[in-house]
């Protein structure tokens, strides 16, 4: 069961989504919110929450915050066109994934499932400008490298191979809350806000993450 929280201002467009994605299977709506200011006092895990974003502006510093207040929840935001230059910031600002408000109902779905767990929900056809964009990005970082544990680095290079929080969990013999709780770990010291930060982080300074 993927839970998902709506975040959106209209109070009529959050009950139509709640109305609308709780009929569909696999799919658990905890929560509706109309500003970034409600998610902090939610009774909602810290884990296996995907956040749909409908919101019509100031997209870039409400991620910023959600990310913030929530950061292992994965933020799928709908956007009016697939244009790189509209969704390179949402991704750098803590975006797990985009989708237009054109797409099907079975589409929204699938990429709530997906964002719950973690993985990344780009446009086909743009996804390798967007990583070229993002990673151009962490390779002209000049700050110094932090310093990360042993098995922070572990995690990070995992994460790098593609490997969902669980997934990682499972190879490494620990709980999903522990590589939750090194992840936000990682976040702080590579300051980064989002999962795809660090992926692209760790893409441009780490040696590559085992076959």
């Amino acid at each position: 069961m993927s839970l998902v929280v709506i975040l959106s201002e209209p109070r009529l467009r959050r009950e139509a989504w709640r109305a609308l994605l709780q009929a569909q299977p696999g799919i658990k709506v905890v929560a509706c919110v109309g500003e970034t200011s409600g998610l902090a006092d939610l009774e909602a895990p810290e884990q296996g929450v995907a956040m749909l974003v409908d919101m019509e502006d100031l997209l870039v510093e409400t991620l910023r915050l959600t990310a913030r207040l929530r950061p292992a929840w994965g933020a799928l935001v709908l956007v009016r066109t697939y244009e790189r230059r509209e969704i390179a910031p949402l991704l750098r600002a803590g975006a797990m994934g985009v989708l237009t408000r054109d797409s099907t109902v079975a589409e929204i779905v699938s990429a709530l499932v997906a964002s719950a767990r973690g993985e990344l929900v780009l446009p086909g056809s743009l996804t390798p400008e967007l990583l070229t964009d993002l990673l151009g990005r962490a390779l002209s970082s000049t700050d110094d490298i932090p310093a990360l544990s042993p098995r922070e680095e572990e995690v990070l290079r995992l994460l790098a191979h593609g490997l969902t929080n669980k997934a990682i969990a499972q190879d490494l013999l620990l709980s999903v809350r522990t590589v939750e709780s090194h992840l936000r770990a990682i976040y702080a010291k590579l300051q980064v806000a989002s999962r795809t930060e660090a992926v692209l982080w760790a893409v441009a300074h780490m040696n590559p993450p085992p076959g």
